[in-house]
Formats: C-alpha cells, structure tokens, sequence
C-alpha cells in the first residue's frame, strides 16, 4: 500500500478509535427490541461495525467532521485506495485540492457532465449538442477524460479505478438504510472486486443520528430530519438547488436545504472527498417508501439514460422483497413536485454516474400503539434482518458494475 493511503488509512482508523471511546454506551438495540422497535445499533455499535470492518481488510478514511464536530468516515473495497491531497486534514479543514467554486458546475473528476452541463448557476440542464450523451457513455465503457485519452487535473492512477458510491444515514431516523448499507459492506468485503472501487460512507449525518438516539433512550417521541443546524443534507446538494418553487419554498420553512449549495460541511465533504473519483454509479439507501428511484427529482423532464436507469431500477425493484418493490423517477415518485438539491441528481448531474435511491421497506406500523406515536417506527421496520438481506442481494449486482 502507498504510504499516502497507509497515512490516511491510520489517520481514519485513529479517528474511529477515540470516537468508540466517546460514544461506547449499553447497546441501543436492547432497548429498542423491548420497546418493538427492532434490534437497531446505537452510533457506538455503528462505530463498532466500521471498526470489524477494518479488521478485515477495509480501508477508513476520515473525509471530514460535522456541525458538532463528529468524524465522518468513508470506507474504500476494492482497486480504490484513500489517496494524499484529497483527503482531511485534522486542524486544517478539507484537504489541499480546491473545492468549485459554488455556481461554477465544474467536476474536479474529470468526467464528461462537468463539461456536457452548462455553469450549475445558470441554471442549463441540457448537455451541449454533441457532447453530453458521448461524455456519459465514455465513463461507463472506460474512456477518462476528453477525447484522445487526455485528462485534466493531476490525480494518479489509482484514482481511475471505477468507482461505485454508497451512501445512507442522510436523514437520522433512517437506520434501516444505514443497517442494509452494513450489510452490503460485510457482503462486499468478501467479494472480489477486480478493478471497480467502493467509496461508500454509511453515516453521513452523525449529528442527527445522535440527537435521534438521545431521544430514544430518553422516551422522548421527537421528529428529526437535518443536521445540528437543522438543515435538510438532502437538500443542499448543488444539483438545481437555485431552482425552489412556492412548494419548495414552504418546506423550507419547516426543513431548510442550507443558505447555499453544499453550505453544511458533512455535504461539503463528501463533495470533496469525490471530486477527484471517477463515478459511475451511485446508490444512495434511504426509507420507507418501498420503491427504487432514480432521476430527475428536480425537473419533470427525463433524464437522457432514463432506459438504463429504469432497467437497474426495475430489476432491483423486483429483487428487494416478495412483493416487488415500485421503480419509478423521483419526481413522479414525489407526486410531479420537483424537489431541488438530492444526492441522486448531483451525483448524476456532477459525476455522470448512473444513480439510484432505494426506500427500504414499506413503513408498516403494525398494531402496537407505542409505534404509532414513535418516528422511529414510521421509518423503521420492526425486523431489520427480514429486510436487509434480500435487499442486499438485490443491489449487488448494480455496486458491482453489471450490466443492465
């Protein structure tokens, strides 16, 4: 391994370690098992997962903090290592590669949407005539970069591996999405990957996650949905985040998408711990609609590789459970209301990725009265091991990189 990757590998695992010191408490899922709200694991037991993960062979990252200064962690599987300059610096914020600057709609990865798509605030959604449908297919058959094999920016090799990106725990009271996240994680540790890289952050809003659990081992019925400031990450990606209609607008004033694109720095830093990767697909597990999603959220309109998206969208959708689950775009998914700044629009718009959102389980409350008055419950089946392995299976075909 690079000393760059061993470094930053040390460096995340250090930072895991005295995380478990801070947050090892009674298990969460106890409680949570005697109340009928399933076997779910508290943030230390979360924490505790990366940490077996690692034992076996994982590489941790640490690509940034949150609001209230928790670690997020990313793990790599596979061709793809955490590579120096791109990473976080303790003390220092993001590391030494820039950022865009916000409006500017250039991809530091190199990959085709960055100059397909026009400057993100100036609002084009169409590719260039002649270029976007080429650039997208470049990235998924192997071409990097422009025409002829040249590629900008100084990344080395290791970081062309194609990658695929997982991400959950976006919304707080989302754990069965975090739970299946693991499991694929533990399922995918002992795969053989080839050449494909695994970037995957299973936590990515550690501030709500806690503020969720405090609440549960305190009995408290509370309805908790962005960070420590109160933002919406799902909302504050750079992806038609200028485009807020009156809808949009109102639910701002309950869930606020940020005072910019990427203003929260859990969202910043994914942005760039991914700028430098070459993406091309992109599964983002979330709950409880029981259904697979996929672009446009922020326009009616289809996306250009609607077809394949719907093919993997449909063959998951059929997969996840006995009764299949729907497959449908965003948008119609939400009842036509554009909904601006999602993590399946920016990773599709920004990197090119084919990317998909999957609403883990259905959201069946059952008849226990305690269920109905805990959000908890609206979002979390009461057996989590009867969801997450079929689901697992149905999405590792997709991660892996087979075709539709």
């Amino acid at each position: 391994m690079p000393k760059s990757d061993q470094g930053s590998g040390e460096q995340g695992r250090a930072a895991l370690r005295a995380a478990l010191f801070v947050h090892r408490r009674t298990p969460l899922s106890r409680l949570l098992d005697r109340r009928g709200l399933g076997a779910y694991r508290g943030y230390g037991e979360l924490l505790e997962a990366l940490d077996r993960l690692a034992d076996r062979g994982a590489r941790l990252s640490l690509i940034g903090r949150s609001v209230r200064g928790e670690p997020l962690f990313a793990v790599h599987l596979g061709a793809g290592s955490p590579v120096g300059g791109v990473g976080y610096r303790e003390g220092g914020g993001v590391g030494s590669a820039a950022l865009p600057a916000h409006g500017e709609g250039r991809s530091l990865n190199g990959a085709g949407r960055s100059a397909a798509y026009g400057a993100h605030g100036g609002g084009a959604d169409e590719p260039a005539p002649g270029h976007g449908a080429t650039s997208t297919a470049n990235e998924r058959t192997g071409r990097f970069g422009p025409p002829g094999g040249e590629r900008t920016g100084g990344a080395g090799p290791r970081e062309r591996a194609r990658t695929t990106v997982i991400l959950s725990g976006i919304h707080p009271l989302e754990w069965i999405g975090v739970e299946a996240h693991l499991a694929l994680l533990e399922r995918l540790a002992a795969e053989d990957l080839g050449d494909r890289s695994i970037f995957a952050v299973p936590i990515v809003n550690p501030d709500g996650l806690l503020r969720v659990e405090m609440n549960l081992r305190a009995g408290r019925h509370r309805y908790v949905r962005g960070n420590a400031r109160g933002v919406d990450l799902n909302r504050n990606f750079d992806a038609g985040w200028y485009e807020r209609g009156l809808v949009q607008r109102l639910i701002g004033l309950v869930v606020s998408p940020g005072s910019r694109p990427a203003s929260e720095p859990e969202v910043e830093a994914l942005a760039h711990a991914l700028s430098s990767r070459r993406i091309d697909r992109a599964l983002s597990l979330h709950s409880a609609g029981g259904a697979v999603l996929y672009p446009p959220a922020n326009r009616r309109w289809p996306v250009a590789d609607a077809v394949e998206h719907r093919a993997f969208a449909l063959r998951i959708a059929r997969a996840a459970d006995r009764r299949p689950y729907r497959a449908m775009s965003y948008v119609r998914f939400a009842w036509w209301i554009r909904k601006a700044g999602l993590e399946i629009d920016w990773l599709h718009e920004r990197h090119g990725a084919l990317s998909l959102l999957v609403e883990c389980s259905r959201g069946r409350l059952g008849l226990r009265p305690s269920r109905l008055v805990e959000p908890f419950a609206w979002y979390n089946p009461r057996k989590p091991a009867d969801v997450a392995p079929p689901l697992v299976e149905a999405v590792l075909p997709f991660v892996r990189g087979a075709r539709a």
